[in-house]
């Protein structure tokens, strides 16, 4: 009998193959010693070092939802878990261990199936519109939940890209999101952020009255 042979598949390791695959290790690595990695960007550095502060200042606002998990979101539990009541949520189940403590495998668009109605105070939705919640009929369902989910005086912040690619459309046209009012962001002064980004990464801020 001839001994077994073994192929070892001819994979090509291209540079940004090897990149991805060398920032993973590294990111977990860290993560063994409770260190978070975060994406160095603009838009990230607006929300994280103007939005969430003011927020995690704000008592009125103890009820928080984060949708969309990946790596660089982990970091965000420590800083909200401390502070207030707070959950995350993300169709993908794959991304749950970048989740809260208390994550939700689902869409936004089922979220009355997991909160009550008037009972959250703040949704933050950063890179989702555009990134995965694409197709009209779903980001209808998807913000007429967050306004049901939404008490009076509850704010909603959506996070997205403003370029051809990534904007599946206006969200103007949005009739369930029409329901809330312009919130003036007070650290930022305005309703809507533009930030100094290739893909114009844009932060919509709106109350429901």
């Amino acid at each position: 009998m001839k001994p077994a042979t073994y192929i070892t598949p001819n994979i090509a390791m291209t540079p940004n193959l090897a990149a991805r695959i060398s920032g993973r290790i590294v990111r977990d690595m860290k993560g063994l010693f409770g260190i978070e990695s975060y994406l160095r960007s603009e838009d990230r550095r607006v929300l994280e070092q103007i939005i969430f502060p003011y927020f995690l200042r704000a008592k009125q606002y103890q009820q928080v939802l984060f949708v969309g998990c990946q790596w660089y979101t982990r970091g965000y539990n420590k800083r909200f878990e401390g502070e207030k009541n707070y959950w995350t949520i993300d169709i993908d189940p794959k991304t749950a261990r970048y989740g809260a403590k208390q994550h939700i495998v689902d869409g936004i668009q089922n979220m009355r199936k997991h909160f009550q109605a008037d009972t959250l105070d703040l949704i933050l939705c950063n890179g989702v519109f555009g990134w995965g919640l694409d197709a009209r009929g779903e980001v209808e369902l998807g913000f007429q939940a967050c306004f049901d989910c939404l008490r009076e005086g509850g704010v909603l912040v959506i996070g997205w890209d403003d370029i051809d690619e990534r904007r599946p459309f206006r969200l103007e046209e949005c009739g369930s999101l029409g329901q809330l009012k312009p919130f003036p962001f007070p650290p930022l002064a305005t309703a809507r952020y533009v930030t100094d980004t290739p893909f114009r990464h844009t932060f919509d801020f709106h109350v429901k009255q």
